[in-house]
Formats: C-alpha cells, sequence, structure tokens
C-alpha cells in the first residue's frame, strides 16, 4: 500500500487577529488525521485573501505571493526529503520549519521607509528625492513587481547595470549604485539581509565619471560684466536698446513655487536675475547656487581692507610714515559661511562697490547692514528661498526650478554674446582657473572656495584678508579698467539727470550742494 505524504497548505489563519487588525499567513501541514501551523512572518486582511486559490490578491499579491510561494515550496521540498521515513509527524515537520520568519521587508519598502527617513526626520529632501529616484528606476526596470530583499543578488545588480548602461550616462549610474549600495548596507545592519550584494559586484566596464568643465576667459567674464552695465545699468534699469529685445519673463511666474495668491517675490526679470546670480557667484569666490541661495543679509559684514598696492607704493616712493598716513581704506564685504555640500569653511572678501550692480535690483543693498533691524537680517540676499516658508522640500523645490532657470537664460545670453554655452557652475570653475593661472597658492585657492586643502595639496595655516583681496583682484585684473570706465559713464549719465532735476525746479542752492559733493567725493 503507498504511503499518504502530508500535504501542505497555505491558509489565512483568521483565528489570531494581529495589533494592525490583520490575520497571518500560515502553512498548514496534515498528516495521519492531524494539524499543526506554521507561521511564515507575514500577515493581511480578509479582503486580500483568496479562499480558492490560497494566495493573497490586490494591490500587495506581487509583494506577499513570492513569500507564501517561497515558504511553500521549502516545506514540500523537506517532506519529500522524508519519503521512505515513518517516525514523522505533521507537528515535528512545523518543528522543523520553524525557523526564524522571513523578514516583510521588500525593496519597494525598504525604500519608502529610507524615503521617510530623510524627509521626515533627517529633513534631508535632497536625498529623498534621490532614494525616489532611483525607486522610480528599479520599478520601470522591473515592471513595477515588488522584490523580496532575498531576490536582489550580484547577478540581479549585474544585469540592472546593463539596463542603466542602455538609458543612462555614466554618472547618472554611479550615482544610482552608490545610492543603492547605501540602501542595502542599511539593510545589512538592520539584519534584513546577511550580505550586501554589492560586495561581490564588479562593473562590467569602467565607468568614465568625469564631467567637461569649462572655465570662461577674463575676456569672456569681462564681456558678460560688460553685457550687464550697459544692458541694465548701475542700477538695474533696462536699456533694450543695447543687444535688443530679449525674454521679458518674470522671475516666480509658476503658482507651485509660491503660496497661491501671494504676490511674486521680485519683478525682477528672468534673465537679470540668472546673469546678476552669476557674476556675484564668480565674485563670491566660486561659491554654489545653493549657497547663494541660503546666504541671508546677516551673514554680510562690511570691513575696511587697506590698499596694499597703493600703500607699497607710497612706502617705496615716500617712506613709510607717509604711506600709513595716506593709506587708503576699501569698503569690503566679509562673509564667512560653510558650504552646503562639503561642510567646509569659506571666508569670502569682495570689494563692495564691485558688488552694487548685482545687489542693487533686488533691494539687499545697503550703505550700513549695522542699522537694519534684527528681522530684516533675516531676509535672504537673493530671493530664492522665502524667509516665511523654508521647509526643506520647498527649498528642493525651488533650487530645482531655479537651476533650470538660470542655466537656460545663461544659455540665452551666450548666444546672443555669440560666446559658446556655459552653465553655472561655470563661475565656479572660472574663478578657480583664473587663480591657478595667476600663480595663486593652491592653498589658498583651496581655502577661498570652500574646499578641504589637503584633498588638493597640504598647505601651512590660513591667508590673511590682505592674501584674499589679492587674489581676488587677479581674478578681474582684465575687466577692472573696462568696468571703472563704465561706471564713470554710468554715473555721469545719472549725476546730469540730477542737475537737470534741480534746474527744472529752480532749485538753485540744492544744484550747488549737488555740485559740492560731487566735488568732496572726487577729492576722496
Amino acid at each position: 500500500m503507498k504511503r499518504i505524504l502530508p500535504t501542505i497548505t497555505p491558509i489565512h489563519y483568521t483565528s489570531k487577529t494581529l495589533a494592525n487588525g490583520e490575520h497571518p499567513i500560515m502553512l498548514r501541514v496534515c498528516y495521519n488525521g492531524k494539524r499543526a501551523y506554521k507561521s511564515i512572518g507575514i500577515s493581511c486582511k480578509t479582503s486580500e485573501w483568496s479562499k480558492d486559490k490560497h494566495r493573497v490578491k490586490g494591490s500587495r499579491a506581487n509583494t506577499l505571493n513570492p513569500i507564501v510561494t517561497r515558504e511553500l515550496n521549502k516545506a514540500n521540498e523537506y517532506v519529500l526529503s522524508l519519503e521512505g521515513q515513518e517516525d514523522y509527524s505533521a507537528s515535528s515537520i512545523v518543528k522543523h520549519l520553524s525557523k526564524p520568519a522571513p523578514t516583510q521587508v521588500t525593496i519597494f519598502s525598504l525604500f519608502e521607509e529610507r524615503i521617510s527617513f530623510f524627509r521626515n526626520e533627517k529633513h534631508s529632501y535632497n536625498n529623498a528625492v534621490g532614494y525616489r529616484t532611483l525607486l522610480n528606476r528599479v520599478k520601470k526596470y522591473n515592471n513595477g513587481i515588488d522584490l523580496g530583499l532575498f531576490e536582489i543578488t550580484t547577478e540581479w545588480v549585474s544585469q540592472f547595470e546593463e539596463y542603466l548602461r542602455c538609458h543612462y550616462v555614466d554618472n547618472s549610474i554611479r550615482r544610482f549604485f552608490d545610492c543603492f549600495r547605501a540602501i542595502l548596507n542599511y539593510a545589512k545592519q538592520k539584519g534584513y539581509i546577511k550580505e550586501n550584494p554589492f560586495s561581490n559586484f564588479v562593473f562590467s566596464k569602467k565607468l568614465n565619471t568625469q564631467t567637461k568643465k569649462r572655465a570662461l576667459s577674463l575676456d569672456e567674464i569681462t564681456n558678460l560684466m560688460r553685457y550687464y552695465y550697459l544692458r541694465y545699468g548701475l542700477v538695474g534699469i533696462e536699456d533694450n536698446n543695447v543687444y535688443g529685445e530679449h525674454d521679458l519673463k518674470q522671475y516666480w511666474v509658476n503658482q507651485k513655487f509660491k503660496p497661491k495668491g501671494a504676490n511674486k517675490l521680485t519683478p525682477i526679470k528672468s534673465e537679470q536675475f540668472s546673469l546678476a546670480l552669476f557674476l556675484t557667484s564668480y565674485l563670491f569666490q566660486g561659491l554654489a547656487l545653493v549657497d547663494l541661495a541660503n546666504l541671508k543679509i546677516k551673514d554680510l559684514q562690511l570691513i575696511d581692507v587697506v590698499d596694499m598696492d597703493l600703500y607699497q607704493k607710497d612706502v617705496a616712493e615716500h617712506g613709510i610714515d607717509y604711506a600709513e598716513k595716506h593709506k587708503r581704506k576699501v569698503i569690503h564685504f566679509d562673509i564667512s559661511i560653510y558650504r552646503t555640500k562639503t561642510h567646509h569653511h569659506t571666508r569670502i572678501v569682495v570689494e563692495c562697490r564691485n558688488l552694487i550692480p548685482y545687489l542693487n535690483p533686488f533691494g539687499t543693498y545697503f550703505e550700513d547692514y549695522s542699522d537694519l533691524e534684527d528681522v530684516d537680517k533675516e531676509q535672504y540676499l537673493f530671493p530664492i528661498f522665502d524667509h516665511n516658508n523654508d521647509t526643506a522640500e520647498v527649498k528642493y523645490t525651488r533650487m530645482t526650478y531655479m537651476n533650470y532657470m538660470v542655466n537656460v537664460n545663461l544659455k540665452r545670453i551666450a548666444e546672443r554674446l555669440q560666446m559658446p554655452p556655459f552653465t553655472f557652475y561655470a563661475a565656479r570653475h572660472s574663478y578657480a582657473s583664473q587663480l591657478y593661472h595667476a600663480n595663486v597658492p593652491i592653498g589658498l585657492i583651496a581655502q577661498n572656495m570652500g574646499r578641504n586643502p589637503n584633498d588638493i595639496q597640504t598647505y601651512l595655516k590660513d591667508f590673511d584678508i590682505n592674501s584674499i583681496v589679492e587674489a581676488n583682484n587677479k581674478s578681474l585684473i582684465v575687466g577692472r579698467p573696462l568696468f571703472k570706465e563704465i561706471a564713470k559713464k554710468e554715473e555721469d549719465k545719472k549725476n546730469e539727470e540730477i542737475r537737470k532735476r534741480f534746474k527744472e525746479q529752480g532749485d538753485l542752492e540744492g544744484l550747488e550742494r549737488f555740485e559740492s559733493y560731487l566735488r568732496w567725493r572726487e577729492r576722496n
């Protein structure tokens, strides 16, 4: 007589209700009229269970059914191995199979867990978006079918690499895999998996992650500054007779980037806004766009810096006593920040008069910042972020828009000036390049740009303000005479308009006071 083997069936164990209101899914083992039950570590609602098919149905079917199938196959394989044996029962089978239950964590749920962590606990919206982007790529590759963590093997990772190589450049692939490796390291730390499949993974071929970077020459930087001066003037007054018409698109135009019904943060036009940011970045020692966005008015401190060129000339020609008595001090901004990307300290020292044209349109240049109220000092220098609504998510959304808008406008300007196209990052690369070719020490360049000098070359100590100023002056060595010439023409034009206004009003006394002021200013 042929012996009857035990039968194993997945069931929805409704006799037990879990804290989440669901019932566990179990394997029912039947043998010799006896029953025993083995939990497989997952659960579902009654409405999600198909009694006929003994499987989960609905939205979670693709997530839970692979676990059911895996555990059932494992149990059946064990039962088949018992062929020829007689000393077993339903309970002994369950006892053998009752090893630690498999985790209910899948690759999709693991991603969602980390996305929630970065968004809600760490308030790191950039990281959350990075994980979300990778999750979408995994879903697209796997046709929306979820995977158990045990299914993410080295072979699967290799196949995923092949898919990415058909759709993305090497830099994107590198970012995806760095993110994937991190999330599976987390899974290993939590005990969800024993080994990270990336431990034995090797790219099929070397990734070329070098990006093409183009530094603008001093002539090109000068050309951009000339364009800004002539087009918008020292006070941001647009002149459409110069270089022709341009895009009249306002800055904040999309309701998604500001509260519904709110006024525009500024009426400034997107082209002027974009170029002002680019040139400010160059003057601010190559400061990244996100760091410019985070600058607040309180971060700007006014300091007097001795004109060392004049001082040394006077020492050589007239002696130190004369030089000390006649030394000229120039007002500079002194800004101390930590870069968002590297968290390295950056000290920015820039001559105020060079920056005025790029701050005036935003109403953020003041003669004396110390006189401002504390509430005013908390305002952002550039109206990229909103002081009243600056959550990490809102900031990320605004920065995404800003990167797009700025680079589109810079491309248009390049076409208008018959220059090769460039992006915002060119400001940072150009600043570093100009200083390097002017024989500025590598350590000083690194410090000025908020980089770790040890990553470039070893240096001994911090550089003083005069060294920073001297370096920054070298970055403008070609343009400075031209800027002065343009500035003088603009100022003369403005002064003539003031004279005309006094004459029209018949205010001869006011006119004389104004002329006296101009003479005093020229002397000093």
